[in-house]
Parts: C-alpha cells; sequence; structure tokens
C-alpha cells in the first residue's frame, strides 16, 4: 500500500463551466510550477470528480454569472451536502493540502462542513477573494491593486499585487508569493505562514 504524500495542491475555485473539474490551461501552468519532490499536484478542480467532462473555454460573461450562482448557493446546506464528501475524500489523500482558492473559492470552502480536525490539515492561499470572512486554518490572501471586485467584497488582504481580478495566475508577484508560502507550509504544515 502506498503511503499518502505529506503535501498536495489543489486549487478550489468556482466552476466556470459546471460539466467539468479539468484546469485550464493557466491554472495547469501555474501549478506546475510548484511541481517539487515529495509534492502531489491535482490535476483536477472542486469538487474533484474524477468522471468529469474535458475542459471548454467559456465565454467571460458566462463564468462570472455561474460563478456568482455559485457563490450564493454556497450559503446553503444543500451545497454542504452535495460537496462536502466529495473535497474530504480529496483532502484524505495527503497529509497535508495547500489548496489555491481563487475568486469564490474561498466561500465555497466556507459553505463546507468540514471538522476542526479537517481544517487542522489544510492551508490555503487565497487569490482575488471576495469573501470576508477568514477560514479557520493557515490562510494568506493576495489582492491586485487593479481588482476592484476583490477590493469591494473581500476582506483585509495579507500581500497587494499588480493587476486585476482575472491576471493574477499570470502574475510573477503571485507565482514567487504562492511558492513562498507553500514552502512555509512544508516546513510546519498546521501553523507557518498563517496570518490569521
Amino acid at each position: 500500500m502506498n503511503a499518502r504524500p505529506r503535501l498536495q495542491i489543489a486549487f478550489l475555485t468556482g466552476r466556470s463551466d459546471p460539466a467539468s473539474c479539468l484546469l485550464s490551461p493557466v491554472q495547469a501552468r501555474f501549478l506546475a510550477g510548484l511541481a517539487a519532490p515529495g509534492r502531489a499536484l491535482v490535476g483536477r478542480n472542486f469538487p474533484y470528480d474524477e468522471r468529469t467532462g474535458p475542459h471548454c473555454t467559456v465565454p467571460l460573461w458566462r463564468a462570472g454569472w455561474r460563478n456568482l450562482r455559485e457563490h450564493l448557493r454556497a450559503s446553503r446546506s444543500s451545497f454542504a451536502a452535495a460537496h462536502t464528501a466529495s473535497v474530504e475524500r480529496q483532502l484524505e489523500a495527503a497529509e497535508h493540502t495547500v489548496l489555491l482558492a481563487g475568486s469564490c473559492g474561498l466561500r465555497l470552502l466556507l459553505g463546507l462542513r468540514l471538522g476542526p480536525e479537517r481544517w487542522q490539515r489544510v492551508s490555503v492561499f487565497a487569490f482575488g477573494n471576495v469573501q470576508r470572512r477568514r477560514p479557520p486554518c493557515c490562510c494568506q490572501i493576495v489582492v491586485g491593486r487593479a481588482d476592484r471586485l476583490a477590493r469591494w467584497c473581500g476582506g483585509r488582504s495579507d500581500l497587494q499585487v499588480p493587476g486585476g481580478h482575472h491576471d493574477y495566475l499570470e502574475q510573477p508577484e503571485v507565482a514567487a508569493a504562492c511558492a513562498e508560502f507553500v514552502a512555509a507550509v512544508e516546513r510546519e504544515p498546521i501553523a507557518a505562514g498563517s496570518r490569521a
């Protein structure tokens, strides 16, 4: 029986295309930049369904509408009932998980019913966050200086970077900050890098 990896890194963002959990090319490149020995990179996005369709590019207006709907649904008990088990299964795949929570990803995560023991094994690197409440775990929130949506909807940020709401994964400053965050979590998974 194979031992679980010590650390896995996974995206948790809204679903621009509800039929697919596969990463976009930009997400896949960003994730590949975090590769290192002992790290598992998860090639699927929330809710980590293995029976997923192919990734399709979705017009920005439609993606925004779908993300808004999912953001609103995350406050309902039906959202937690539908998705908590699949997310917990993914979290069980490693000793510790760094979630890359883009835009409404932090809101989706907080809409799940994760127990205290689960939160101890999760760290979050959030970018373009549109949720004011922070999760009860190690978390760093990055906001673009031109991201009016995150500045208006999100709470306090830990780091400001260039760019707007759709630019994060292509900003060298974000890649560097994320790599530093992951390395800190790797050194001391539960508490390192906490900005709570």
